[in-house]
């Protein structure tokens, strides 16, 4: 009798064992699931996108997720070299033949002149759901060969983070029509940015000698 109620509470000890790790197991899933579907909510999915016509280009960062985007690094590159702002490309690009005729040409004509603008971007910078940031901006008031602006390669990597600290990186080139995929990584290794600086695109006409 006491071997068979020794037996009894064996067997109701594993029972209550098993129950215990299933209830625990169930109760992980379960939070795990939560998880998921919390960082689902919270998740950016940042794209690049860039427009080129005869009166200019446009290169722009946008936020399609459901949660801000917390830019950790910015890094852009000029022909595979880095470059810390738009100045490389920019002093190029005013030299080109074509630009600098259709900005003398409006000048003589007193037309408007060209305009550009830069965004600066690094590990301050947030991108909320549903918004956009233009990072180069350029607007000439003539035509000139699309040739001209994508003369040199431009590519921009940047690697931000969600609020529940899961982070993605992002690597696209202007004037492609697809860009790659943001990958996820385990945090990001830098804190690069891109700055800003405004260059004037006047350009005065040279009077003809008496």
């Amino acid at each position: 009798m006491t071997e068979k109620a020794f037996r009894l509470d064996f067997f109701i000890a594993i029972a209550a064992l098993v129950v215990s790790v299933l209830t625990s197991a169930t109760l992980l899933y379960q939070t795990r699931i939560i998880g998921d579907q919390y960082a689902a909510t919270i998740w950016p999915y940042l794209s690049i996108s860039s427009t080129y016509s005869t009166n200019g280009e446009k290169i722009e960062l946008s936020n399609e997720g459901l949660g801000p985007a917390l830019i950790q690094s910015a890094q852009l590159s000029i022909d595979g070299k880095n470059v810390a702002t738009w100045n490389t490309y920019l002093a190029d690009l005013l030299t080109q033949p074509e630009i600098r005729g259709a900005l003398v040409r409006a000048a003589r004509a007193s037309a408007l002149k060209g305009t550009i603008s830069t965004a600066s971007i690094g590990a301050s910078s947030t991108i909320r759901p549903g918004d956009s940031k233009t990072l180069l901006l350029i607007s000439w008031p003539d035509d000139v060969p699309i040739a001209s602006f994508t003369k040199h390669a431009i590519a921009l990597d940047f690697c931000y983070c969600s609020l529940n600290k899961s982070c993605w990186t992002l690597h696209g080139v202007a004037g492609r029509d697809s860009h790659d995929e943001p990958q996820q990584v385990s945090h990001c290794d830098s804190s690069a940015g891109i700055g800003s600086t405004p260059m004037s695109p006047s350009v005065h006409p040279r009077r003809k000698s008496p």
